[in-house]
């Protein structure tokens, strides 16, 4: 008998005790973090990756072919310009200009040659023509006269001409042996010295092994050279402020401003499918530093966009987006949470940063809302009963006594 009402009081309670809860109007009290509605400075931006890049960097390829007989500056080296950096082996070359020499001394020698013919020609003509007037040779000797003389100056402009290009031939091959000596085009630092004494120079551009001398840079000027997504470009331009963290200096950020925004997508794009998203190069101008930084670091750049002025904002975590109903358009809501109690509002927003989200609309300053966590939000009903959630007490440290 005490099994069989102890059995029906326990069903009773499991029974009773939610029928209890629900009819006696008590509800229970939900835990969220809490944030006021605050006027602060909100800096819209844009993120973007890129690379660390000297302003002016200068990648020498050699434009002749040549064995490197003398290798004048090492890695780290200042440089000015027009300073010889490294000499090729030059026999070849200045047998070259010899052999154009002598061509161009005998082409001189045919002119000399063609210019006694024609004044030979003309007196011969001369002679004819008196001889023809006092009918002592016919019509026939004459024209013959006029036909030698005429040659003789056809000979004389092809000989000209034959030392025209044998001088232009001489040109090209002084040039050759210039370009043996390879010179620096601009004043600034050897960053990489990438040949040897002994290598042979190829005039390549396909990356092969010596076509690649060394890299000149101005080490004292560096930009970032950074990739905008398309769908952001249209609000980058010229003069506006950025936040550079370069990956080996994460923790100090460097202030910068953008100098160039590129017109068209980056070249290894232009034949991508149209379906595929394109970028566009941005340079951003670095303000003065003490970082150690090197060209080819990689880097993230925020760009801001907005005005950065003073407006009432909440956490960007407090904003929660309605589900569709029906034809009905999806609305922006917060829970705000007056004397203790949950309230949904209908909020209109403006502009955001990574933190905190504008309020055009719906909210007055020094009002609560609710922040989170994000699971509570989304179980969060209109009338509920929400306290702040309590802070977590420091663990106590290992050794302490209680």
């Amino acid at each position: 008998m005490k099994r069989k009402l102890i059995a029906a009081a326990a069903i009773a309670a499991v029974i009773g005790v939610p029928i209890a809860v629900k009819y006696s109007g008590a509800k229970p009290k939900t835990e969220a973090e809490l944030a006021k509605v605050e006027s602060r400075e909100i800096h819209p931006s844009i993120l973007a990756s890129g690379n660390l890049v000297f302003r002016q960097e200068v990648q020498l390829s050699p434009e002749v072919i040549g064995k490197v007989s003398e290798v004048l500056v090492k890695e780290g080296d200042k440089v000015e310009k027009g300073q010889v950096l490294l000499r090729l082996d030059p026999s070849t070359y200045k047998a070259d200009v010899a052999q154009q020499e002598a061509g161009l001394r005998n082409a001189s020698v045919s002119i000399e040659r063609a210019q006694i013919n024609v004044e030979n020609q003309q007196r011969n003509l001369d002679r004819m023509r008196k001889l023809a007037a006092d009918k002592f040779i016919d019509v026939s000797k004459l024209d013959e006269a006029k036909h030698q003389a005429d040659l003789a100056g056809v000979e004389l402009r092809a000989a000209r001409e034959s030392f025209q290009q044998v001088q232009a031939l001489l040109t090209q091959a002084r040039e050759r042996l210039a370009k043996t000596e390879v010179r620096a085009p601009i004043s600034g630092t050897a960053t990489n010295v990438s040949i040897k004494v002994g290598e042979t120079a190829v005039a390549s551009a396909t990356g092969i092994a010596g076509s690649s001398l060394a890299t000149i840079a101005d080490v004292s000027s560096m930009i970032a050279e950074v990739n905008v997504d398309e769908g952001d470009i249209a609000r980058v331009a010229p003069g506006l402020t950025a936040r550079i963290f370069p990956s080996a200096f994460v923790d100090k950020p460097l202030s910068g401003t953008v100098e160039s925004v590129s017109l068209a997508p980056k070249a290894a794009q232009l034949g991508a499918a149209s379906g595929q998203g394109r970028s566009y190069v941005v340079k951003v101008r670095l303000a003065d530093n003490q970082l150690a930084l090197r060209t080819g670091m990689t880097c993230r750049v925020e760009i801001v966009t907005g005005s950065g002025g003073a407006k009432p904002v909440v956490p960007v975590q407090a904003v929660m987006l309605s589900e569709a109903v029906g034809k009905e358009k999806r609305s922006n809501y917060v829970f705000v949470v007056a004397d203790g109690v949950a309230r949904k509002k209908t909020v209109e927003l403006g502009i955001s940063d990574d933190a905190n989200q504008e309020i055009t609309k719906g909210l007055n300053l020094g009002e609560t809302v609710a922040v989170g966590p994000a699971r509570v939000l989304r179980e969060l009903r209109d009338g509920d009963t929400v306290v702040a959630k309590a802070e977590a007490k420091p663990a106590a440290k290992a050794g302490s006594k209680t």
